[in-house]
């Protein structure tokens, strides 16, 4: 990984933070996984007319955290590499592309969702409002990192020829 002193670095102390932030985040994600399975079990025995719809729905709500944890680690680790000033590589452009396949498939968990609350009956006019909403934020975020991603692989091209030059 090449790196260059005239570039601008963002200051460890923001570095940390951010990675503090994230890993925060990660924590509350994996909380969350290992609580599921009890808080559904509870709401199935609360609302019996929807228990059948438990297992399919945990199975979906963990998937999306999944994805969540994987954009965060994707996230920590881009922040890693801009601090190190290697950002600038073809590998980080497989690191955003993951991050668009988590967003697609995050866009996809909420159609699955959808399908599942569905065919139970169990939706309501809000909840697909806000499904609805879910889905095209999943959809934005995957179009904005597609277009980020345009501007990185313009600047490891970039990158690319200024070190034929010199």
């Amino acid at each position: 990984m090449r790196s260059c002193e005239y570039e601008p670095r963002p200051p460890l102390p923001l570095t940390a933070a951010t990675h503090l932030c994230l890993g925060a985040l990660a924590v509350l994600g994996l909380a969350a996984i290992a609580l599921l399975p009890t808080v559904s079990a509870h709401m199935a025995i609360a609302l019996p007319e929807y228990a059948d719809l438990r297992a399919p729905l945990l199975a979906l709500a963990i998937g999306a955290i999944v994805l969540a944890l994987v954009v965060l680690a994707v996230i920590g680790l881009l922040v890693q590499r801009i601090h190190r000033g290697a950002i600038l590589v073809r590998s980080s452009l497989t690191w955003v592309d993951a991050m668009i396949a988590s967003f697609l498939g995050g866009a996809a968990i909420v159609v699955a969702s959808g399908a599942v609350i569905d065919r139970g009956q169990a939706g309501s006019p809000f909840l697909l409002l806000a499904e609805a909403a879910a889905f095209v934020v999943m959809i934005a975020l995957a179009c904005l990192t597609g277009v980020l991603r345009s501007l990185l692989r313009r600047s490891i091209l970039m990158r690319d020829k200024l070190d034929e030059v010199i």
